[in-house]
């Protein structure tokens, strides 16, 4: 019987590392250091929850070859 495979959103923390990316740099144009600083933050657990969503998906794939 073949295994269904969970699917894992692994583009959304992308998206959201990338505004809060743009978010930070637009920050850092209006010097709101601050801001850009908590941006980068969100920037960095959105990253995070990628590479988890990533690896799993590599260890699922993994399984069925």
């Amino acid at each position: 019987m073949e295994q269904a495979m969970a699917i894992v959103d692994y583009a959304k923390p992308c998206m959201d590392a990338e505004k809060a990316l743009k978010d930070a740099h637009n920050a850092v144009l209006e010097n709101d250091f601050d801001g850009a600083l908590a941006k980068t933050m969100d920037a960095l657990v959105s990253v995070r929850l990628m590479q988890g969503a990533l690896r799993y998906m590599k260890e699922q794939n993994e399984k069925t070859v």
